[in-house]
């Protein structure tokens, strides 16, 4: 009975070294959430961190595709407030974002910072956009470079509205060809001549034309 119950407490004390050799082992992870957006829509992404225990510092350099989104701002949050961060923008379609700090922050499936975006109003069709990640550093308090993988989920982005580009559309006004000018001029009334009015010897008014006779001459 002795050895009976040694064996179960020997196989539970097994089981939770396991599963905190296990945890110790998680990969950090770095997550873009999936999200549907429409064109000239401003967005907020934020930049999620999972099974982070002690994150002191982050280098995090992305690439997007300008024709599609355009960078507006950025802001840490409640987790981070007490890092120092500095976010390069100076490229179009390309990302810098540096935090550092004494002290690590411990961060579990939450936003380390959020992005702000304008979503280009010309979108053809409709396409999905993804952040291509370039290079990530993760460190902790002891300068202890951490392991990640990355979970990097698309933004689906809506075509613009064909009614209201097209209503964009101005229409200019054309100009008159030398043949329209023409007929236009051809079309105008001229002014008749002129009846003059003579008396005849019975007394009766006759309207003549205002012609005058040329007499030959001597």
């Amino acid at each position: 009975m002795k050895s009976f119950r040694l064996i179960i407490i020997g196989f539970y004390v097994f089981i939770g070294s396991v599963s905190l050799v296990l945890s110790a082992e998680k990969k950090a992870q770095l997550i873009f959430s999936e999200m549907s957006v429409k064109p000239d829509q401003k967005i907020e992404i934020p930049v999620l961190l999972k099974n982070v225990p002690n994150m002191a510092g982050i280098k995090l350099a992305l690439k997007f595709d300008k024709d599609l989104l355009q960078y507006v701002r950025s802001e840490k949050s409640k987790i981070t407030a007490s890092l120092m961060h500095i976010v390069n923008d100076k490229h179009p379609g390309k990302l810098v974002i540096v935090m550092a700090g004494a002290r690590g922050v411990a961060v579990n499936n939450q936003s380390i910072m959020n992005l702000f975006f304008k979503v280009n109003n010309n979108i053809p069709k409709p396409v999905d956009m993804k952040f291509k990640i370039t290079e990530l550093q993760l460190m902790s308090d002891s300068l202890k470079e951490l392991d990640y993988e990355l979970k990097i989920h698309p933004i689906h982005i809506k075509a613009s509205d064909k009614t209201q580009s097209k209503s964009d559309q101005k229409i200019k006004p054309t100009k008159l060809t030398n043949t329209s000018e023409a007929n236009s001029e051809a079309n105008k009334v001229k002014p008749k001549p002129k009846a003059q009015t003579i008396h005849s010897e019975s007394g009766v008014e006759k309207n003549k034309p205002d012609t005058k006779e040329t007499k030959p001459e001597k």
